[in-house]
């Protein structure tokens, strides 16, 4: 099957729109956590804005579907929080909280690290297990610590409990955009892309997309074991 239509992924006329507005809408989206909707947790309150930034349009519609009340800036207080818990109470939110941690600390160290693979020249099962192993510690020891602190443990049982819910929720993100550069970004592009081009960070931000589809079942079973609490 030709993959010919994804040639968009590597036009500027389409990346540069599609990071800029993800730039802008990340700040909107730091801002308003910050400021309005501030009973969002505070490891999402990174997340966001980072997917945000790689998903452009679409990581600002699912902030505004999946995170954000409606008029929540009309309340305050007790109130305001109330609002917010009920609003990421049903399951698939939370499950889409949970995918948002997780990608956002693993998507920031893959991409950190792929771009430092290909300006080593690095080939590909190398270049993955690399961007494998600082995903990982991104994921586990920023954002799975971070919230597992949060929730009260100690550092202890917050470094084991965050890196059994990181191992399982990185192997998944990882299958996703693994198969994105093994597979589609050869078959479009003919070889892999330097960092300095329009196709290195458009077919990153399909890989990244693909990992948070196929992550998300996994993120629904961590959530229903109580290993990952999602949104809430």
């Amino acid at each position: 099957m030709s993959l010919d239509w994804l040639n968009f992924l590597m036009n500027p006329w389409f990346v540069l729109p599609w990071y800029g507005f993800g730039i802008f809408a990340a700040a909107w989206v730091l801002y308003d956590v910050l400021t309005t909707n501030r009973h969002v947790n505070q490891p999402l309150k990174a997340g966001w804005p980072i997917i945000t930034v790689f998903f452009s349009v679409l990581g600002l519609g699912l902030y505004l579907l999946t995170c954000r009340p409606p008029e929540i800036e009309r309340f305050s207080g007790e109130q305001a929080k109330k609002r917010h818990h009920a609003f990421v109470a049903p399951r698939w939110k939370k499950v889409v909280g949970s995918v948002i941690h997780c990608v956002g600390g693993d998507g920031l160290g893959i991409i950190t690290a792929m771009v430092i693979a290909r300006l080593l020249d690095l080939t590909f099962w190398p270049e993955f297990w690399f961007e494998y192993a600082v995903g990982f510690a991104f994921g586990w020891f920023i954002f799975q610590l971070w919230a597992m602190r949060r929730m009260g443990h100690s550092w202890g049982v917050a470094l084991l409990r965050g890196g059994r819910a990181e191992f399982f929720s990185m192997l998944t993100v990882m299958l996703g955009m693994g198969l994105v550069m093994r597979f589609v970004t050869p078959a479009v592009v003919g070889a892999r892309p330097d960092p300095s081009t329009a196709a290195f960070w458009g077919f990153a931000a399909l890989g990244l997309l693909v990992g948070a589809v196929i992550t998300y079942p996994m993120n629904w079973w961590l959530v229903a074991i109580k290993w990952k609490h999602g949104m809430s």
